[in-house]
């Protein structure tokens, strides 16, 4: 009997991944929501920003998943299989950890642009 281990591979890795992108995508979002509306206090414009931060996370999730399965080496062996699982799923882990933390940053930087007291420079004539 001859097992085509890609398919299982991407039995196994579509899955995954499906639930690591909604499952971290909605924690994010939940979240998030809340972080925003301590810097920001508009409603309207943190659920703006929020729902624009969940599209682009889903639109780097798929189209990560799709380029990695489009690059994906014949595998031969379990073990080969089990190496590329772990280090195709380690790389989207790390990739969002990486976003998760640049969006939080970048967030940040926006807040202390905008709420960045002007100096008078006049200095009071």
């Amino acid at each position: 009997m001859n097992i085509d281990l890609n398919i299982i591979s991407y039995l196994i890795y579509l899955p995954v991944m499906l639930y690591i992108t909604i499952r971290v995508g909605w924690v994010c979002y939940r979240n998030g929501e809340k972080w925003t509306m301590e810097l920001y206090h508009d409603e309207e414009f943190v659920k703006a920003i929020n729902n624009l931060l969940l599209l682009g996370y889903y639109l780097v999730n798929i189209g990560y998943v799709l380029l990695v399965i489009s690059f994906w080496e014949p595998i031969q062996s379990v073990a080969q299989m089990l190496q590329v699982l772990s280090t195709r799923i380690g790389g989207i882990l790390l990739l969002l950890a990486i976003l998760h933390y640049f969006n939080i940053a970048a967030l940040s930087v926006w807040h202390y642009i905008n709420t960045k007291p002007t100096k008078n420079l006049n200095h009071g004539k």
